[in-house]
């Protein structure tokens, strides 16, 4: 705390009404060595404020994420020095983003309009960064629009404001836009087009921004779109690709581990996680909680208990922040490695829990086919206590259970009860009940229902090839097998774990 020290015996020196140049530097000094209370002592002590002095102690506040407080001072000029310009105007923006305040966000464009900086190269993008982060797609579009010489920075944050809200279409529609107007794609566009490509499974599109990405030498420098790429592969299922591409990169960063971890863990490649995870660990970087999330994925694929608790053990030794995700990842992991109990300790001693960690509850008792306590915490979970409508999911858990229990008619009473229309997990429960207690007549009636819903998806067709087979309806199942091949779907290959004496056996 020298530092601070310093400050404060130079400060008895110009406290006493310094010019503003003194005074600037000084509120600067201070908000460098992160003691923003000091520095606002200071800012207040100058005599002559004039717009450097506003946006030096505008910028420490925002720096240091004190959003309301910058938003105080930006208030505070409007009252004393009735001018703005643009430095704080985008600091302002940015402290409603922080802090989620739209309403506030509007009227500091309204602002910007008054004093003509509504087009100004750094208020603009700032506006339409804003609108898109708050959910306001319309307005962002329209900020957009009215910008006079856009360059990679509008049409980049305009993509991945699309891109944040699932609108790809509307990503490919800016793309055709930019080709049409002859505008040169960068890395900051590209890497919103590579994403979007990733969302919607477009491998051949993405592997074609990826051949652009080397024919313009944009991939080696940076991080972001080395990382969009590998997501993008890791979506499309191309996992070779995905790896290929990050074994070449050679400076990792977490975000980049992190994102091909998950992306792994999210294809099933549990063993493959586990080795990327030890090699992680060699490296001596940090996990945060979402990669842990991940490995935790891993490790309920692989059915590995010991590996599951290691991983627990790992995170309590790093004292990592556990959030619901974490949780609710906990309670899947213990619950398909076997250990229940656990499942149930996890779950009772979450802070906080939401829709999907009850769910992971209830989905755990089904799995050990105690039915009784899955339908007790439907009902709990349904109660006004908790204040947590069901979702699809939740009624998907509760048709897998009676079909468990081999009470299919009551799976479909229950169905033409359900206060939403029943989607693929609803049907597919149900279709996989018909296979496990014969029931085909009811299987064919389900398969109307569940084919237009999955029309790519190979499980669904082997699923119902396999019933068909069973009750010698070989006509049916050579014209299921035929639509399967037609398609190009191909069936993945199974395997089998088992951990014995504390070592996982794949067979």
């Amino acid at each position: 705390m020298v530092g601070i020290d310093t400050g404060r015996f130079t400060n008895t020196y110009l406290w006493r009404e310094p010019p503003w140049e003194s005074g600037s530097r000084l509120t600067d000094a201070y908000i460098h060595l992160g003691s923003p209370q000091f520095a606002q002592k200071a800012f207040d002590h100058i005599a002559r404020k004039n717009l450097h002095s506003w946006n030096t102690i505008i910028s420490g506040y925002s720096n240091n994420k004190l959003f309301l407080g910058v938003l105080r001072l930006f208030s505070r000029i409007r009252r004393e020095f009735v001018r703005v310009d643009s430095f704080n105007l985008v600091f302002a923006i940015k402290a409603c983003v922080g802090l989620s305040f739209l309403k506030d966000g509007n009227l500091i464009h309204c602002m910007a309009v008054k004093f003509g900086l509504e087009v100004d190269p750094y208020v603009a993008p700032a506006l339409g960064k804003m609108y898109c982060q708050l959910g306001d797609l319309g307005d962002a579009r329209k900020v957009f629009e009215g910008f006079p010489e856009r360059n990679s920075v509008p049409w980049g944050v305009m993509m991945k404001g699309y891109l944040k809200h699932l609108k790809e279409l509307e990503v490919f529609e800016l793309f055709n836009r930019m080709q049409s107007s002859g505008f040169e794609l960068d890395d900051f566009t590209l890497e919103g087009l590579v994403r979007a490509c990733g969302n919607i499974a477009a491998g051949k599109e993405g592997k074609m921004f990826h051949g652009l990405c080397i024919k313009k030498n944009l991939i080696d420098s940076n991080v972001y779109l080395q990382t969009s790429l590998v997501y993008m592969y890791l979506k499309c299922g191309l996992l070779n690709c995905g790896l290929k591409l990050f074994e070449e990169v050679s400076e990792r960063d977490m975000v980049l581990w992190s994102t091909m971890i998950s992306g792994l863990a999210k294809n099933g490649k549990s063993f493959e996680v586990m080795a990327l995870f030890r090699q992680m660990l060699q490296q001596s970087l940090t996990s945060d909680s979402f990669t842990l999330a991940s490995i935790l994925l891993a490790c309920s694929l692989g059915g590995s208990l010991k590996l599951g608790k290691s991983v627990h053990g790992y995170m309590i030794r790093k004292g990592v922040d556990l959030d619901v995700v974490n949780y609710t990842a906990f309670i899947d992991m213990y619950a398909r490695c076997g250990s229940l109990a656990m499942a149930q300790k996890v779950f009772a001693r979450m802070p906080v829990k939401n829709v999907v960690s009850w769910t992971a509850m209830i989905n755990a008792f089904g799995i050990h086919g105690l039915g009784s306590e899955a339908l007790a915490f439907f009902d709990q979970m349904r109660s006004e206590n908790q204040g947590i409508v069901p979702t699809e999911e939740h009624y998907a858990c509760m048709v897998d259970l009676l079909g468990r229990a081999g009470k299919i008619d009551e799976a479909l009473s229950f169905i033409k009860k359900m206060p939403i229309k029943a989607g693929a997990s609803v049907w597919g429960a149900l279709l996989d009940a018909c296979r496990i207690h014969k029931r085909v007549e009811i299987a064919d009636k389900v398969a109307k229902k569940l084919l237009p819903l999955e029309t790519d998806k190979a499980s669904v067709y082997v699923l119902l090839s396999n019933i068909y087979a069973d009750s010698g309806r070989w006509e049916l199942v050579n014209n299921i097998r035929h639509k399967f091949g037609k398609k190009g779907l191909h069936k993945s290959v199974g395997f089998t774990t088992i951990e014995v004496g504390k070592k996982l056996h794949i067979f």
